[in-house]
C-alpha cells in the first residue's frame, strides 16, 4: 500500500492535473505511430504528454509506452518531416492499459527539413540564427545557368540583381544590405564545405541539392571575418544507394530584347538635326523662312542629303543585333549501395548574344563519391572541371554607338562591304566593322574539389578533415583592328592579359554529439582552419600588328611594346572556431560560438581578432500551453548577437610601397623609386556587431508557414582611405574610420491554398524585405564628404561620381523643368535663356554654383518583394514568379548620354523644347553646344519596377507512356524568361544598378527531364 501512494505521488508530480488515486496502481498507454504513406512504424519519434515533462520515443518497430497515474491526458507526437499530431483525450484507468495509436502525414512545409549550418547540418526546428533555404525543386524550376540567379525571390533578405545581359554576365549578390565602403559588400560562397574563390558563377544549377543562406551574426560567425556579408552554402548532388539512376536534362531556346528605346527616324532626325543648327545660328535662310535648301547644304553631309533623297532610314542597332539561343545539355549518373555511393555529371552550355559578336559557352564535369572504409572510417571526395568561353565584342558600347548614327547615311557600298565611316564625320564609325574587329574573348579554366576523411573516435565523437584545392586559369585576349572606334583608322593593336589563382583550405573539424537523460543535448564543434591565396598576374600589349587575321595570338609581330607588367599578391586565414549547440527539455535551444580569425593583410599585433556570438530560441508549442495556441501547430521564438569581422582589403596595405619614377642626371635619365604609399602599421579589422529577433511558425495543420526576422548591424572601424593634406608627400593612407548601420525587416510566408482538390495541388510562396542603409560616422566627425559623396545618415556610396557605381548617392543639380519664353528675365538672371534647363537655385542667392547641389537620391531599394506560385493538377504543372523591387533611383546614363541634342549625333527620341514646342522635359537642341547646360540633371528616374521573371507549363508523362520511351520519369515543359516588366523607367532595364549598354532579353525555351 504504501509502494502505490508512493508511486502515485510521484506520478502526479510528474504529471501535473492528473488524478491520483493513493489506492489504486497507474495505468499504462501504449501505441504504435505509423506513417501514412504505407503505414510503415516511425523510429525515435518523440511523444509527450501536454503540461508535463514526462515523454518517450518510439523503438524500432514504432511502439511507445508510457506509465501514468489515472486520469485524463493529451498526448503530442511529433517528427522532422511530419506533422506534428494532438490527441486531446487518453484515458488512463488504474491497473489498465489503453491504446493510442497515431498516424503522421508528411509535413507539408519545410519547417522541420534539414538545412546545412556550416561544419554540420541540424533539423531546421533546432537552428537558432537566422538561416533561409532553397530546395533542389526551387532551384531547379527556372531555365539559368547562374546558381544564384535560379533562387532571386526565393530567400527573403538576400538581394539578386543582374549585372547585364551580355552571355555569361552574372549577378550581384547582397545579404541585408551594404556595411563596407571600401572592403567588399559580397557574401562568402561554400561549396560542400569549401569556400570559393570568385563566387559561385561557375557551378551548374542543375549539380545543386540545396542552398543554405546564414544572414545572422550567430550563424555566420562561425565563418569570422570571411562570412562578414553572409554565407551562402551550396550542397551538390550526392551519390545514392540502390540501382544506379541516369538522368538526362536539356533546354533550347531563343531571346530577342524585350525593351527597344526610340530613337529619331529619319524624318525626326531631319527636323531635330534642322533646330539644332538654326538655335546655334548654322542654318542660313532668307527672313521668315524654316527650312530652304543653303539651309540643308550648310547642315546635312553629301551622304545625308543623298539618304533624303532615296528615303534612306536606317537603325543601325538592327544590323548589329539577331535573334539569341540558349542550348544546355546535362547527364547525371548516381548510384551505390549501403557502403558506397557516388554521382557524376556533365553539362554543355551554348549561348549566342542578341548583340552580334556575343557568345558564351561553358563546359564542365563533376564527381562526388564517398565510402564507408570501415566501421569508423568514412572517405570521400568531390571534383568540378570546367572551361569556359566568353566574347563580348565591344561589350555595351556596341548599342551604344549604334544608336549615336545618323540614320541617313547608307551602311553597305555598292558591293555589300561595310563602310567604315558612313559621313565625313572623323568620329562616329560604323557599328557593324567592329563585329569582326573588336574581339574581347575571355578563357576561364578552373578545377575545385574536395578530399576529406572522418574517422569515429568514440561513441558521439568525430574527427573530420578536408582539403580543398582551388585552382583558376583565366585569360583575356583583346584586338582592336583599324577600323574600329578606338582606333579611328590607325594600326590594330593586342593585348593578353593572364590572372592565374591558387587557393587551398585546410579543415581539422572535431564534433562530439552527446544526450544526457531525456533533457540535455549537447553538440559540439571544433575547428582549426587555414588557408592560403596566391595570384599571379601579368599583362603584355603591343601595337602595330601587320595583319588583323592573328588578332592577339603572336603579339611578337607587333612593332611597339606598349605595355608589360606582372604582379603576384599572397595572403594567408588561420583560424580556430568552437561552437556549442545545447538543447534543454527539447524546447529551449543555445547556440554559443566563437572564432579566432589571425589574417596576413593587417598589421602585426593586429592580426588576429576574435568573433562571438551566443543565439537563444524557444519553441513554445512544446510548452504546457501549447495545445491552447489555437490553429498554431509550430512556433519558435529566437534572438542572437555576435560581432563578425571583414577584412578584404589588399594584401600589403599595412606595409607601404614604392612607385617608379624618373630622374634626369645633366643629359642623362635614369629609373628610380620613390614612397608610393603610405605604411599603417595600426591597421585592423573592420567589425560588425548584429542583433536579430525573429519567429519561425506554422498554422493549420501546415498550410500556413513563415519567419519574420528584424536585425540591426552596426559596422565600425570602418577601412577606407583618409584623405591627407599634399603638404605631407601623400595623398590618402589606409585607417579604418567611420560606422555604418544596416537595420531591417524580413517576411517570408508560404501557403498551401489548395491540397489535393479533385487533384489540384497550389502552393504560393511570399518573401518582403526592407532594408536601411546609413553612415553614421566619418572621419573626423565631419557630416558631408563632398568628394567622395559621403553623406552622414544617407547610404553607402561607392563611387566619386554619379555614373558606374553599383552602390550610389546621387548629389546634384535638381532638374525642374526647361526654361519657357515667357520665364525669360528670370532666366537671364542665372545667365540663361527659354529652351535650357533649370535647376533649383537652393540657396536662393541669384546663381547656380556648387552650394546649389543636393542629394538627389540613391539606387538603394527601399523594400524588395517576390511572389511565387504553383499549380499541380494530375500531369500538368504551371509556375509563375513576380520580383520587384521599389522606391529607388537610377541615373539613367543610356537616355542621357544618347542625348546631347547637339545635332551631331542621332540618339534617343526625346519630345525637346522648341518656340513651338514648349517642352518641359527636355532642352532646345543647339549646335554651339556638345551637350546641354545641366544635361545630367535629366536622367534621375524613378527604377521601381514589378517584373514577371519566369512563367512555366509543364506534362509530366504517365509512367506507361515514360516506359515505351525507355524512361522512368519524362517530363516536358516551355518556359518563358523576363516576360515583362512593368515601371516608370524609360531606359533599358532598371533591375541592375547600372544602366548598362546592352539591352535586357526575353526568352521562350522548350525543356525536358528524362530520367532512366
Amino acid at each position: 500500500m504504501k509502494r502505490r501512494l508512493i508511486t502515485a505521488s510521484l506520478l502526479a508530480l510528474l504529471v501535473p492535473g492528473a488524478v491520483a488515486v493513493a489506492q489504486s496502481d497507474p495505468g499504462r498507454v501504449t501505441g504504435v505511430v505509423t506513417s501514412t504513406e504505407g503505414h510503415l512504424p516511425l523510429t525515435g519519434v518523440r511523444v509527450l504528454v501536454v503540461g508535463s515533462p514526462a515523454s518517450v520515443t518510439t523503438n524500432t518497430q514504432g511502439r511507445y509506452t508510457f506509465t501514468l497515474a489515472p486520469g485524463q491526458y493529451k498526448l503530442r507526437v511529433s517528427a522532422i518531416g511530419y506533422q506534428p499530431v494532438l490527441m486531446d483525450s487518453v484515458p488512463v484507468t488504474s491497473g489498465q492499459t489503453s491504446t493510442a495509436n497515431f498516424q503522421l502525414k508528411h509535413s507539408l512545409v519545410q519547417l522541420d527539413a534539414v538545412v546545412v549550418t556550416g561544419y554540420g547540418s541540424q533539423a531546421k526546428r533546432d537552428v537558432t540564427g537566422a538561416v533561409g533555404s532553397a530546395t533542389a525543386e526551387q532551384i531547379h524550376s527556372v531555365a539559368t545557368n547562374n546558381t544564384m540567379d535560379a533562387i532571386k525571390g526565393r530567400i527573403p533578405g538576400v538581394d539578386i540583381t543582374t549585372t547585364g545581359y551580355k552571355p555569361g554576365d552574372g549577378v550581384r549578390v547582397q545579404i541585408r544590405g551594404s556595411r563596407s565602403i571600401k572592403a567588399s559588400n559580397d557574401p562568402l560562397y561554400v561549396l560542400d564545405g569549401v569556400p570559393m574563390d570568385g563566387g559561385i558563377g561557375d557551378i551548374n544549377p542543375t549539380d545543386v541539392q540545396s542552398i543554405e543562406v546564414l544572414k545572422d551574426a550567430s550563424a555566420t560567425a562561425i565563418y569570422g571575418s570571411r562570412g562578414a556579408n553572409g554565407v551562402v552554402l551550396i550542397t551538390s548532388k550526392r551519390g545514392i544507394g540502390g540501382n544506379t539512376r541516369i538522368s538526362y536534362d536539356t533546354y533550347a531556346g531563343s531571346s530577342k530584347p524585350s525593351v527597344t528605346v526610340p530613337i529619331f527616324n529619319a524624318a525626326q532626325y531631319i527636323a531635330y538635326k534642322r533646330e539644332a543648327y538654326r538655335a546655334g545660328g548654322a542654318y542660313p535662310c532668307p527672313a521668315g523662312v524654316d527650312v530652304c535648301a543653303a539651309g540643308d547644304a550648310a547642315t546635312f553631309y553629301q551622304q545625308e542629303l543623298d539618304g533624303m533623297k532615296n528615303g534612306t532610314d536606317v537603325d543601325y542597332r538592327d544590323l548589329i543585333s539577331r535573334t539569341g539561343t540558349d542550348v544546355s545539355h546535362q547527364l547525371n549518373v548516381a548510384g551505390g549501395n549501403d557502403r558506397t555511393q557516388f554521382s557524376a555529371s556533365a553539362n554543355l552550355l551554348n549561348t549566342i548574344g542578341v548583340i552580334k559578336g556575343q557568345d558564351f559557352n561553358r563546359k564542365s564535369m563533376r564527381v562526388n563519391f564517398e565510402t564507408q572504409a570501415s566501421t569508423r572510417i568514412r572517405v570521400g571526395g568531390s571534383a568540378l572541371v570546367l572551361r569556359s568561353n566568353q566574347n563580348l565584342g565591344r561589350g555595351d558600347t556596341e548599342y551604344f554607338l549604334a544608336t549615336q548614327l545618323t540614320p541617313l547615311a547608307a551602311p553597305y557600298d555598292s558591293l555589300g562591304r561595310p563602310i567604315f565611316k558612313p559621313t565625313p564625320d572623323p568620329q562616329p564609325v560604323n557599328p557593324v566593322n567592329e563585329i569582326d574587329a573588336y574581339i574581347d574573348r575571355r578563357l576561364r579554366n578552373r578545377a575545385f574539389g574536395t578530399l576529406f576523411g572522418t574517422l569515429n573516435l568514440a561513441e558521439g565523437l568525430d574527427y573530420r578533415v578536408s582539403f580543398g584545392p582551388d585552382l583558376q586559369f583565366a585569360r583575356r585576349g583583346l584586338f582592336i583592328g583599324a577600323e574600329t572606334q578606338d582606333k579611328q583608322g590607325s594600326g590594330a593593336n593586342a593585348r593578353i592579359e593572364q590572372d592565374n589563382i591558387f587557393d587551398y583550405t585546410l579543415d581539422n573539424v572535431l564534433t562530439y554529439r552527446r544526450q544526457l537523460a531525456a533533457d540535455h543535448k549537447f553538440d559540439v564543434t571544433m575547428l582549426y582552419s587555414a588557408e592560403k591565396n596566391a595570384r599571379e598576374r601579368n599583362n603584355t600589349g603591343t601595337s602595330g600588328q601587320p595583319y588583323e587575321s592573328q588578332l592577339f595570338y603572336n603579339l611578337g609581330t607587333g612593332t611597339t611594346i606598349d605595355q608589360v607588367t606582372s604582379d603576384l599578391s599572397e595572403w594567408a586565414l588561420q583560424s580556430y572556431m568552437g561552437r556549442l549547440n545545447y538543447t534543454f527539455k527539447d524546447r529551449y535551444l543555445f547556440t554559443v560560438t566563437n572564432r579566432i580569425d589571425g589574417s596576413s593583410r593587417l598589421a602585426p599585433g593586429k592580426k588576429y581578432a576574435s568573433f562571438p556570438s551566443v543565439a537563444f530560441a524557444w519553441r513554445v508549442l512544446d510548452e504546457g500551453f501549447g495545445g491552447h495556441l489555437g490553429p498554431v501547430n509550430n512556433l519558435k521564438i529566437r534572438t542572437s548577437y555576435g560581432r563578425i569581422g571583414n577584412t578584404s582589403v589588399d594584401p600589403y596595405q599595412t606595409q607601404g610601397g614604392l612607385s617608379r619614377t624618373a630622374y634626369t642626371f645633366g643629359p642623362a635619365s635614369a629609373f628610380g623609386y620613390r614612397p608610393g604609399s603610405l605604411p599603417n602599421p595600426n591597421l585592423e579589422w573592420e567589425k560588425t556587431a548584429q542583433l536579430d529577433a525573429g519567429v519561425d511558425f506554422g498554422m493549420f495543420g501546415g498550410r500556413l508557414s513563415g519567419t519574420f526576422d528584424f536585425y540591426r548591424a552596426n559596422t565600425t572601424d570602418l577601412i577606407m582611405d583618409r584623405q591627407l593634406p599634399p603638404t605631407t608627400g601623400y595623398t590618402s593612407i589606409v585607417q579604418n574610420v567611420g560606422a555604418t548601420r544596416n537595420t531591417g525587416f524580413e517576411v517570408g510566408l508560404s501557403h498551401i491554398t489548395v491540397d489535393g482538390w479533385h487533384g489540384l495541388r497550389w502552393n504560393n510562396d511570399f518573401t518582403w524585405s526592407k532594408n536601411k542603409n546609413e553612415i553614421v560616422s566619418l572621419v573626423g566627425g565631419v557630416q558631408r564628404d563632398v568628394v567622395n559623396r559621403w553623406f552622414v545618415g544617407q547610404p553607402i556610396n561607392s563611387s566619386t561620381s554619379n555614373t558606374g557605381c553599383a552602390l550610389c548617392v546621387y548629389y546634384d543639380y535638381k532638374f525642374i523643368g526647361i526654361w519657357q519664353t515667357a520665364d525669360a528675365a528670370e532666366a537671364a538672371k542665372y545667365s540663361q535663356k527659354p529652351g535650357e534647363i533649370r535647376v533649383l537655385d537652393v540657396d536662393g542667392d541669384g546663381k547656380i554654383n556648387e552650394n546649389d547641389k543636393m542629394i538627389i537620391g540613391n539606387n538603394f531599394a527601399k523594400w524588395t518583394g517576390s511572389w511565387n506560385t504553383r499549380m499541380d493538377y494530375k500531369m500538368f504543372d504551371l509556375a509563375m514568379q513576380m520580383y520587384t523591387r521599389q522606391g529607388f533611383m537610377l541615373l539613367d546614363g543610356f537616355i542621357n548620354d544618347n542625348s546631347s541634342l547637339a545635332g551631331r549625333y542621332n540618339g534617343v527620341a526625346v519630345d525637346y523644347w522648341t518656340p513651338t514646342n514648349p517642352s518641359n522635359t527636355d532642352p532646345r537642341p543647339n549646335k554651339s553646344q556638345e551637350f546641354p547646360i545641366y544635361g545630367g540633371t535629366r536622367g534621375y528616374e524613378d527604377a521601381s519596377f514589378v517584373k514577371i521573371r519566369n512563367l512555366t507549363l509543364g506534362v509530366t508523362a504517365p509512367a506507361s507512356l515514360a516506359a515505351r520511351a525507355g524512361a522512368q520519369s519524362m517530363r516536358i515543359y516551355g518556359s518563358v524568361q523576363n516576360l515583362a516588366t512593368f515601371t516608370k523607367f524609360k531606359g533599358l532595364d532598371p533591375e541592375g544598378r547600372s544602366t548598362a549598354g546592352t539591352p535586357p532579353n526575353r526568352m521562350v525555351l522548350v525543356g525536358a527531364n528524362f530520367g532512366f
